[in-house]
């Protein structure tokens, strides 16, 4: 069986084809809400697709949350999917955002792996040189 890449053409060909489907416009919000709402199950999940904040940022998704949480609950499986995963998505970012947040509240530097553990048992025993 093929790879999805060979049917395509070639794997460039498909990175460009997923590329143009990430940089879309800003979509119209009544436009939006009519296919959340639609009768078709796949125009419901492309819409879902199309708030998702991992690609359309969070301004949009806040905007229909109360749609997405009632498309949880849709008896199409698929329709369920893809709104869980734009709330786990969600919620996956708001988690980042708040640690960052604490982290430089407190005055952490977060791109240094274990900086935070180092600091703490620097603090701990009161050596802050490296030996």
């Amino acid at each position: 069986m093929p790879s999805r890449c060979w049917e395509c053409g070639s794997y460039s060909a498909a990175m460009a084809r997923q590329a143009r489907r990430r940089c879309q416009p800003v979509p119209d919000p009544g436009a939006v809400l009519a296919r959340l709402r639609s009768a078709d199950p796949l125009v419901q999940v492309r819409a879902l697709h199309r708030i998702c904040p991992c690609a359309a940022g969070f301004p949009l998704y806040e905007r229909f949350r109360r749609e997405v949480k009632r498309l949880q609950k849709d008896p199409d499986p698929r329709v369920r999917a893809a709104a869980l995963h734009v709330e786990h998505d969600a919620c996956e970012i708001e988690t980042i955002e708040a640690g960052l947040e604490r982290a430089s509240e407190r005055g952490w530097r977060c791109g240094d792996n274990d900086w935070v553990s180092r600091k703490r048992q620097r603090q701990a025993t009161g050596q802050w040189l490296p030996r």
